[in-house]
């Protein structure tokens, strides 16, 4: 099916800097910092939500932290501390229009998207969690996503 056909009905990330921000715990936590590139312009933000289960994912409301940043020289940068072991998925949008939604037209994307790992949409919609996961051990990490555009 070509790109231009594909649908995110269910894709709506909806999310607010420190959405359901955790208190880090006494393990050692680590910083995931999300470099988003390949934005089409310098309009608008970066929106980020960081998922650690593939229930709800991407949907923003099933996210275990959130991040907003500005947008500079077509790319934008979210951090999230305090992020403990385990496995994760990153779903991100460049939100032109500041309204904090992934802008659709009968389900296909009007706004630029991306996945940790770069991962491609299915046919009919975001990829599953196991396709964007990674593994948080001990340090920082940096991911690299480079935005989609339909």
């Amino acid at each position: 099916m070509a790109a231009s056909t594909i649908r995110f009905h269910t894709f709506a990330l909806v999310v607010a800097a420190g959405l359901l921000a955790v208190p880090a715990s006494a393990q050692s936590t680590s910083v995931v910092t999300v470099a988003a590139g390949g934005l089409k312009n310098d309009d608008g933000q970066v929106v980020c939500a960081l998922f650690d289960s593939g229930k709800g994912f991407p949907d923003g409301k099933h996210a275990l932290k959130g991040d907003i940043a500005p947008v500079q020289s077509r790319g934008g940068v979210c951090r999230f501390t305090g992020v403990a072991p385990g496995t994760y998925a990153v779903a991100l949008f460049h939100d032109e229009n500041k309204d904090k939604v992934l802008n659709t037209f009968l389900g296909i994307p009007r706004e630029g998207f991306g996945f940790s790992r770069n991962a491609p949409p299915s046919t009919f919609g975001p990829p599953k969690f196991s396709a964007a996961s990674f593994r948080v051990v001990k340090g920082d990490y940096t991911l690299r996503v480079s935005m989609r555009y339909l």
